[in-house]
């Protein structure tokens, strides 16, 4: 299965995604990682000016999962 089938299959379930899935898949489209304040894990990309933050508790909460789907889709276009 390819990235995008995963990011799709990734939207249909926002509401129970682990931490280490979507980091997988954040470090798969190219994002680096490096830790931030307190727990959360913050995402760079070199084609994209903004950076994804997400907060690793298990599940990660659908806002988090929105906005690296969000960074995902625009890095791939």
């Amino acid at each position: 299965m390819d990235l995008a089938e995963r990011i799709e299959r990734l939207k249909k379930s926002r509401r129970n995604v682990r931490a280490q899935d979507l980091d997988r898949l954040l470090l798969e489209a190219g994002f680096t990682r490096r830790f931030g304040k307190g727990d959360h894990w913050v995402y760079r990309h070199p084609d994209l000016a903004r950076r994804v933050v997400i907060d690793p508790r298990t599940p990660v909460l659908p806002v988090y999962v929105t906005r690296a789907i969000r960074a995902m889709e625009e890095v791939m276009r």
